[in-house]
């Protein structure tokens, strides 16, 4: 039986529980439920991540019960914790998905070159995506090549750089929402 903390908007808010049951591994966690969404839980490891699904509202909390094959998990490396974002906002009509490795949701190689594997948020929309990178006051601007089509707005609580960009992946002037 192996114990992994849980992350929800940044913050520890529990543990998950694995055990091996054969050719699978069971993992159940439990969160206090927000009430302001459905939330969605990833397993993250240190190379990559394996979506666990939506969590179940049980008694006031937020339940997930989930049995992947082992070799799914295995693929993950070491496992570091589970993450959980909200996937749907109740009354809202844009939400954001976390993501630990935002240069995997572009094609291009130049943009992909410049994005390093750190926490980050996106969204799709009709005419494209928008992706919202930390900023940090101790580290470089994110994707600086990009800097005049930047807005700088707080995303999920943390203060972000925001480019939207078309589906051809050309960055775009952002409207305000």
């Amino acid at each position: 039986m192996e114990r992994v903390d849980v992350y929800c908007c940044g913050k520890c808010c529990g543990e998950a529980i694995m055990k091996e049951d054969g050719v699978r591994v069971e993992i159940c966690t439990q969160i206090d439920d927000p009430g302001d969404g459905l939330y969605r839980a990833i397993l993250e490891g240190e190379r990559g991540q394996l979506s666990l699904g939506v969590m179940e509202p049980e008694n006031g909390r937020l339940t997930l019960r989930r049995r992947p094959e082992r070799c799914e998990v295995e693929r993950l490396g070491m496992v570091r914790c589970v993450r959980v974002g909200c996937a749907f906002a109740f009354g809202q009509k844009k939400v954001w998905n976390e993501t630990n490795e935002p240069s995997s949701l572009l094609r291009s190689e130049f943009l992909r070159s410049r994005l390093s594997s750190q926490r980050a948020w996106w969204r799709r929309g009709n005419d494209g995506f928008t992706l919202a990178l930390p900023l940090r006051s101790d580290a470089p601007f994110p994707l600086e090549t990009l800097f005049c089509f930047a807005c700088v707005e707080r995303v999920e609580g943390e203060l972000c750089v925001v480019y939207c960009f078309d589906a051809d992946e050309n960055p775009v002037v952002r409207e305000k929402t």
